[in-house]
């Protein structure tokens, strides 16, 4: 490497170089890849923008409570009107404690990929809306 090094920068500049490379490269190579993967995630992520869709009502087919207590939230399998099953967690112990053989649930739309998401929500919204 102090052969090429030298060709295309000179003897003296070639150790300094080479010098450089082997005490600090790794370090400037992993900042660099970190700035150039984080700026990249930025770039090409979607904004998250999203529309609230409906409140829907669903069956609850198994909920398991977050390290075995509901104050740290639950993780429910819910059955929705199409009749597929997804997977919810919900962090906030007020409204996991709502989910019970039925829950009240957010139908979130994001608007560049049309993707659904779901969300618990009150009982209260969804009873509002019936």
């Amino acid at each position: 490497m102090l052969n090429i090094l030298s060709k295309f920068f000179g003897p003296h500049r070639a150790v300094s170089i080479y010098a450089f490379l082997k005490t600090w490269g790794l370090l400037v190579a992993g900042v660099v890849g970190t700035v150039a993967i984080a700026t990249s995630l930025l770039v090409f992520n979607d904004s998250g923008e999203h529309e609230h869709d409906s409140y829907l009502t669903v069956s609850v087919l198994s909920a398991t409570p977050v390290n075995g207590d509901l104050k740290y939230g639950v993780i429910a399998s819910v059955q929705l009107p199409d009749g597929s099953a997804t997977s919810i967690n919900e962090s906030k112990e007020h409204i996991a404690r709502t989910v019970g053989v039925t829950a009240c649930v957010e139908k979130r739309v994001y608007l560049e990929s049309g993707e659904p998401r779901y969300r618990f929500k009150l009982p209260s919204l969804c009873e509002a809306n019936q």
